[in-house]
């Protein structure tokens, strides 16, 4: 692993709306659980000395542009294995749609996994020529020595909190619009947005770089059009 790599990985979807006029939901950030890598970050090692100075709530751990901030992380903390982090949703900000889009889809159901940016500071792997350290954080997680985790973060710098994810869970999409809880106007919005990002790596001129976000932007929409055929 690179010095320096910031990883993502999913939460949980476990979430509790504490408030919903102030836009306040709690999520749990890591209860120490294999995610889809067969990685365990630990919750223990969890450093938020970067973290306290912003912590920001975006959205798909994208920081391309200010309107890709859904709010901020107002409160963390450790509680026996879990990281547990309150989030402030910017449904305050009238220019916000996609906050407020957001938190209701997060209210009514449709919207409920997070995911953390971190950089690792320490970490054990299965390939260590020193198998001792990862040895002993499967012991010390009651974890058999013959389990599929390949890596333990021991400790890690967290970055940011990410909504995970409001444009690419087409499903989510369609079963909110299908209920009503978002309107025509945000597929718009969303099919947009996922086509920038499915683009941003394009490097040909502007003209075509403009198509290729349109037809991007189209094959978003049918797809969602047609998963609300469908339910």
């Amino acid at each position: 692993m690179k010095p320096n790599t910031m990883l993502r990985r999913t939460i949980h979807p476990q979430i509790r709306v504490l408030d919903e006029a102030k836009g306040l939901v709690e999520y749990i950030a890591t209860d120490e659980s294999v995610d889809s890598y067969n990685e365990i970050v630990r919750a223990g090692g969890a450093d938020f000395s970067r973290f306290e100075k912003n912590a920001p709530f975006v959205d798909s751990h994208d920081y391309s542009q200010i309107d890709k901030c859904l709010g901020r992380v107002v409160d963390w903390k450790i509680t026996g294995n879990r990281v547990v982090e309150t989030v402030q949703w910017a449904i305050d900000v009238a220019e916000n749609k996609m906050a407020q889009y957001g938190f209701s889809m997060t209210k009514a159901g449709y919207l409920k996994a997070v995911s953390i940016g971190f950089m690792p500071t320490a970490y054990a792997t299965k390939w260590d020529s020193n198998p001792t350290p990862f040895q002993d954080a499967l012991k010390d997680m009651n974890l058999p020595a013959g389990t599929n985790v390949t890596c333990v973060y021991l400790a890690w710098l967290q970055l940011e909190l990410s909504a995970c994810v409001i444009g690419a869970n087409g499903n989510a999409v369609a079963k909110a619009y299908k209920a009503g809880v978002v309107d025509d106007a945000f597929l718009d919005l969303i099919s947009a947005q996922r086509a920038q990002s499915d683009t941003a790596n394009l490097t040909d001129g502007p003209a075509a770089v403009e198509l290729a976000r349109q037809r991007a932007k189209t094959a978003f929409l049918v797809e969602i059009q047609t998963k609300i055929k469908t339910l």
